[in-house]
C-alpha cells in the first residue's frame, strides 16, 4: 500500500515547504501530496488555502499577489521554533527537491470567477512539468473537475485524479466523463463496493486524509492502493505492524 505524504510531512514540518518535502524523502513514504495555488504574474506557489492568514496572520490570495512577494513570506515562525525563515516555494523549487525520487500528486486550486482571466493555467502547468521531467512522475488532482478536463484536453499524457467528497448523484458518470487515473475520495466514503468497481475499471484509490488507525485498518480491509496522511512515519509503522500481525494469524 502506497503512503503519501499530505503537504510534504505537513504535521511534523511547516506544510509545502522545502524541509516538510525533505522530510518525507527520508522517511521513504511513496509519494508526497503538495497544494499549488496559481499567481498573479502566471505562476505556482505551494500554499494550501485560498488566503494565506493561517500561515502568515496577514490576510492575501496568492491568486491576487505575485510569485516573488509570495516567496518572501517566512511561514515557519508560526509553526514553531527552529523553522523561522523557511519560505513558501514555488513549484519549480519542489520539482527540483522531488526530482523523480518518487511520485508526486499536484493538488491544483484555481478560481473560476472569470474564465479569461485563469486560461492560462492548465497549459502553464502542463508545459512546465513538460520543461522539468516531471510528467512520467507526477499526478495532478483537484476537486475542480472543469480544471482536470482542461488540462486532459491540452496534455493528454499527464495523469490525473479527482479528489471529491460529499455525495454524488451518479460518481461514475463523472469519471466517465474525465477518464481519471485514479480517485482520491474522502476516507468516509471509501467503501468495499466502490474499490471493487474503480479497479475494474483500472483505478487506483487512495482515500484522504487517513490519520487515525482505525480508519486506516478499515482502508488496508477493503483493498486501497494507497493513502494520503499527515503522519506518513505513524502509518508505515502500523502498516507493519499489521503485517506481522497478519503473518502470525496465519502461522497460528
Amino acid at each position: 500500500m502506497k503512503i503519501i505524504g499530505h503537504r510534504g510531512c505537513g504535521a511534523d514540518r511547516p506544510e509545502n515547504t522545502a524541509v516538510s518535502l525533505q522530510r518525507a524523502l527520508e522517511l521513504g513514504v511513496d509519494g508526497i501530496e503538495v497544494d499549488i495555488w496559481p499567481t498573479k504574474d502566471e505562476g505556482f506557489v505551494l500554499v494550501h488555502d485560498a488566503d494565506i492568514c493561517s500561515l502568515t496572520g496577514t490576510q492575501g490570495w496568492p491568486i491576487h499577489l505575485t510569485k516573488t512577494i509570495l516567496q518572501q513570506i517566512d511561514v515557519g515562525a508560526r509553526f514553531g521554533p527552529g523553522y523561522e525563515g523557511e519560505r513558501i516555494i514555488s513549484l519549480e523549487k519542489a520539482l527540483e527537491i522531488i526530482a523523480g525520487k518518487i511520485e508526486v500528486f499536484l493538488e491544483l486550486k484555481r478560481t473560476r470567477h472569470d474564465e479569461e482571466s485563469v486560461g492560462w493555467i492548465e497549459p502553464r502547468l502542463a508545459d512546465l512539468l513538460r520543461a522539468h521531467g516531471a510528467v512520467p512522475w507526477t499526478v495532478v488532482v483537484s476537486f475542480d473537475h472543469r480544471a482536470l478536463q482542461a488540462l486532459k484536453s491540452y496534455a493528454p499524457e499527464i495523469r490525473t485524479g479527482m479528489l471529491y467528497a460529499g455525495e454524488w448523484l451518479n460518481l461514475w458518470d463523472e469519471v466517465a466523463l474525465l477518464a481519471p487515473d485514479m480517485l482520491l475520495p474522502h476516507w468516509a466514503q471509501t467503501t468495499r463496493a466502490l474499490v471493487h468497481r474503480a479497479h475494474a475499471q483500472a483505478l487506483e484509490v487512495l482515500p484522504w486524509i487517513v490519520n487515525q488507525e482505525y480508519v486506516l485498518e478499515r482502508l488496508v480491509d477493503v483493498s486501497v492502493d494507497g493513502v494520503v496522511t499527515d503522519f506518513p512515519e505513524r502509518c508505515a509503522l502500523r502498516l507493519a505492524a499489521m503485517g506481522t500481525q497478519q503473518r502470525d494469524n496465519k502461522e497460528v
